[in-house]
């Protein structure tokens, strides 16, 4: 496959998962969330806590995709893709991912002080929480091999 045919799918895939977030996070959730204060009316209270979580949860995801275009977009530039750009855009993405990891438990803190936290979401949250700090992790050490590599390519530039 080409480079720029991988570039444009990573960037559609992007698109199409930027968009189901969108729907996740701005219809499915509110949606639930009314649906289930009808079902159980003691939860009411706890409606906008859990709806603004979320929502704050969505900024680091939805951040993280403009970097994320931007470095699927260099993929289609040959030579582009290894430069110290991309490594300070997945270095952005980590720290995204990091505040997601520290946004889901201090959320679910919060909303177990207003009386909404049971057993079953610790569960939830340790595997929000690890996948948030796994991809954080992952991105930062992407963030490092991608400067490294741009490093060596300026000196093979720079050398005759």
């Amino acid at each position: 496959m080409k480079q720029k045919n991988m570039s444009r799918l990573l960037q559609a895939l992007l698109l199409i998962a930027g968009l189901l977030g969108a729907v996740f996070f701005f219809a499915f959730l509110p949606f639930y969330g009314r649906e289930l204060v009808q079902c159980a009316p003691e939860y009411a209270a706890l409606f906008w806590p859990c709806l603004v979580w979320a929502w704050a949860f969505a900024v680091p995801v939805f951040w993280a995709l403009f970097p994320c275009w931007q470095v699927f977009g260099s993929i289609a530039r040959k030579g582009a893709a290894f430069t110290r750009e991309n490594a300070a855009r997945l270095r952005l993405i980590a720290y995204l991912a990091f505040a997601d990891a520290v946004i889901f438990p201090v959320g679910m803190v919060v909303i177990a002080l207003l009386g909404g936290g049971f057993a079953a979401l610790t569960l939830v949250i340790t595997l929000v929480t690890f996948a948030a700090a796994a991809v954080g992790f992952a991105c930062y050490v992407l963030s490092r091999l991608v400067l490294d590599a741009a490093v060596l390519r300026e000196e093979n530039d720079m050398t005759i």
